[in-house]
């Protein structure tokens, strides 16, 4: 189940627990205490050329990997070049199978994925990474309303992403991360969604809009982002002891946000507009 965020680290999870597989994108307010347990943690710092251990050298092998897969997007292989996060595995996470901590710049992986899973979750993490690198965040100002607003929609985005670059990737021959993909319950609709417009159009930008629209047509998935990322915000608040704000998204959030990895808008919408 999703979680109360109660910590003050920054977290973008992609959360998958018995019963409700979802990603919670949300710029403030969990900490890597609460999501994993530390002592089951190895980390390996950027450029990920000196691994120690057989744990390390697993880390090393799947970010070698994930370079090679995303190399021909610009926009997320830059995710792995200067200023890349420090990449590492978890023995037990809560919740979730990882996340990106945007404070200290980390993302954390489940141990126990299989490789096509970890290499699925890793893309959509660091999905959550190049928007952060390009200012899409909740905003201190902003009212819980557009918090949620937005969390949701940097979600859609990161699984919209993701099937981009996996069905791009089964037209290459690479079918597992496809697979792994459409069988987690968070994207099965949404492959369905993607793979339609695909044969439909052959238009990769209107089947990554359908994939981000079924997104949010999942209704146990919306509700429970939704809850998520409110109760966060008045976490934040209770900790932070800050006055409630009213500020709204800008008009052209969207715009930034959705991009296919080549740069091109995929002219996505949400049912908040």
């Amino acid at each position: 189940m999703t979680r109360k965020i109660t910590s003050g680290r920054r977290v973008l999870p992609a959360m998958m627990a018995a019963g409700l597989a979802a990603g919670l994108a949300v710029c403030a307010g969990s900490g890597a205490a609460a999501q994993a347990d530390l002592e089951g943690l190895t980390c390996l710092a950027p450029p990920y050329d000196a691994p120690a251990t057989d744990r390390e050298r697993r880390i090393a092998d799947v970010v070698a990997e994930l370079g090679a897969l995303l190399s021909p997007y610009d926009s997320m292989s830059a995710t792995l070049g200067d200023g890349a996060p420090e990449v590492c595995l978890a023995d037990r996470l809560y919740g979730v199978q990882g996340y990106y901590e945007t404070d200290i710049h980390r993302v954390v992986l489940s141990a126990s994925l299989p490789r096509a899973m970890m290499l699925a979750v890793a893309i959509h993490e660091l999905r959550h990474v190049h928007q952060a690198s390009i200012g899409i965040c909740p905003t201190s100002d902003l009212s819980m309303a557009a918090t949620a607003e937005m969390t949701l929609a940097m979600e859609a985005d990161a699984s919209a992403t993701s099937l981009v670059i996996a069905w791009r990737l089964q037209g290459d021959g690479r079918q597992d991360i496809w697979t792994a993909l459409r069988g987690w319950r968070s994207h099965t609709t949404l492959a369905d969604a993607f793979e339609a417009e695909m044969e439909r159009s052959g238009d990769l930008a209107a089947a990554a809009a359908a994939a981000f629209t079924a997104w949010f047509d999942q209704d146990w998935l919306r509700d429970s982002y939704y809850i998520a990322a409110c109760s966060a915000y008045l976490d934040r608040q209770d900790e932070t002891h800050a006055l409630p704000r009213y500020g709204a998204l800008s008009d052209d959030y969207l715009d930034a946000l959705c991009r296919l990895p080549s740069g091109r808008d995929y002219g996505c919408e949400t049912p908040f507009e």
